[in-house]
């Protein structure tokens, strides 16, 4: 008695319906989460992950026909199906396949932890206007037939009506309250320009404006003379000479679509003033984080025992992979923005994790810089910025045969080598200490470092706040992310010396030393 009601519930046209939802549902979480594909296709088998997905889009389908043979009665049943045996026997394999399916996908994103999870969403939101679109008219088309009231046939109709109408709109007009979404992100990359880049919640322009020897100069995110609008991050160059002691602001308007002729605009947003002074005394404070990896919360903690500042160090590690747009707007562009303010330069150092994913080779348009590998000074100081790359050799399936870091090393060990000392006082910038995975050339880089009077070499990477010698310099481990505490650093420079301060997201000193310069 028992097996016939289980039996009874399972072949039950509302839990073939309810299957056939969570089905779809799993599939389109299975696909959202396709970023990680290469993982299980490298542990398993090459192709199991897009062999799981085809089994699941299968398994809806076949809940999806075994609910409409059983909600339009016999007939249909004894069309398709010889025996009724037959038709259970389907609809068991459908609830089994569904639920060990589903209780996959549910570990998965589970597993994915608070890093990667985020990632999974954005997903999900890229392809959901598609995945609505088709379930709205599946849906329509599986129910309608058997509708006999004519009210509900009505409702029926006008739901499906208006919820296709907002998947439209959603993908053509999406309606939001366009603003800038933080103070931009001056970052010195070594040029004779800062490159001023900020956010808006859309897309839209961008452009910068300030009063110059007593003219208003109006500068635009641009591409020889075409202004931008397909992006949610605009970056504009300004003349250091321009920018430096001066105020200025940022402003944008939304472009919801631009044509050949024309283009349909809407709303202009502009910012509050920002005075920019970029630092060139002898003493210089400097904000240092690294390895933040979307932790932002943590990082604003640990960050909010700094005090004043004169620049800010961005490490690198900001995301497990560039995969959106919105990752470097969320967790570079706006995160950097939020802790200069504005009004301090930025020098930023790309960390392995910005060199994954579709938007990495992006990445360098986004931020307005020439290299990732390049010289800025301030004063009486030198920072040596270096670009390690990826830590994994070029071949690691993680990459995906999308990666050439060994040529680019090289080349960067060659740059290294062709500078000539200067008379100011160098301090060496790498996401990873180490610089180079090949030995031979990262003997050669600490080679021309020494040679070039580095003393200290600041990262981060490691996740660990240390300090050490390797190499023949010092090394200082700002810290970041790691077991829920963040450590950020301020790094002091003066005529004689460089102090090393950390504070972790609770306020507790972490490390405090000081070494001569």
């Amino acid at each position: 008695m028992k097996s016939n009601r289980l039996l009874n519930f399972i072949t039950n046209k509302i839990t073939l319906a309810v299957l056939t939802i969570i089905s779809a549902f799993t599939a389109f979480f299975f696909y959202s989460c396709r970023a990680n594909y290469v993982f299980l296709d490298y542990t398993v088998f090459n192709g199991i992950s897009y062999l799981l997905l085809s089994l699941m889009i299968i398994n809806t389908l076949l809940l999806l026909f075994l609910y409409i043979a059983e909600a339009y009665g016999l007939k249909i049943k004894e069309r398709y199906f010889s025996e009724t045996k037959t038709f259970a026997a389907l609809s068991i394999i459908g609830f089994a396949l569904c639920i060990v399916f589903a209780i996959g996908v549910m570990v998965n994103m589970i597993v994915a932890g608070e890093e990667t999870f985020p990632v999974i969403m954005k997903m999900a939101a890229k392809n959901f206007p598609a995945f609505a679109a088709i379930a709205t008219i599946v849906f329509f088309i599986s129910v309608f037939p058997s509708l006999k009231n004519k009210t509900l046939k009505i409702v029926t109709v006008a739901s499906t009506a208006i919820c296709l109408f907002i998947v439209s709109l959603w993908v053509l007009a999406p309606v939001c309250n366009y603003k800038i979404t933080s103070a931009p992100l001056v970052i010195d990359s070594g040029e004779d320009y800062y490159s001023v880049v900020f956010a808006t919640n859309d897309e839209g322009t961008g452009y910068v404006e300030y009063e110059y020897e007593g003219e208003t100069v109006r500068l635009y995110d641009e591409a020889m003379g075409r202004i931008k609008g397909d992006s949610k991050i605009h970056t504009v160059e300004v003349p250091k000479e321009q920018l430096d002691g001066n105020t200025y602001r940022v402003g944008s308007k939304r472009v919801v679509e631009a044509y050949s002729y024309g283009s349909y605009t809407g709303k202009e947003v502009v910012s509050q003033n920002y005075t920019f002074n970029a630092p060139d005394g002898e003493e210089q404070q400097w904000l240092c984080v690294s390895d933040w990896h979307t932790r932002l919360d943590k990082a604003y903690d640990a960050l909010s025992y700094a005090g004043d500042y004169d620049g800010v160090i961005m490490l690198g590690d900001a995301v497990p992979g560039l995969m959106f747009e919105e990752e470097i707007k969320d967790y570079i562009v706006e995160f950097g923005g939020n802790l200069c303010k504005g009004e301090v330069p930025v020098v930023y150092i790309r960390g392995n994790h910005e060199t994954r994913g579709e938007y990495a080779a992006k990445l360098p348009d986004y931020l307005g810089m020439e290299s990732f590998y390049y010289t800025a000074s301030f004063g009486n100081y030198e920072f040596i910025v270096l670009d390690s790359g990826e830590d994994k050799k070029d071949s690691h399936p993680e990459y995906g045969g999308m990666v050439n870091y060994a040529q680019y090393r090289e080349n960067m060990t060659q740059w290294l080598e062709t500078l000539e000392k200067s008379d100011k006082k160098v301090v060496v910038l790498s996401h990873s200490y180490e610089i180079c995975i090949e030995e031979d050339l990262s003997s050669r880089a600490f080679s021309a470092l020494k040679d070039l009077g580095a003393e200290y070499i600041i990262s981060g990477h490691t996740h660990t706040n240390e300090f050490f010698e390797y190499n023949g310099l010092s090394v200082y481990l700002d810290g970041g992310h790691k077991n829920g505490v963040f450590i950020a650093s301020k790094i002091t420079l003066s005529a004689d010396s460089i102090l090393f301060q950390a504070c972790n997201n609770e306020g507790k000193v972490m490390f405090s030393q000081s070494s001569a310069l």
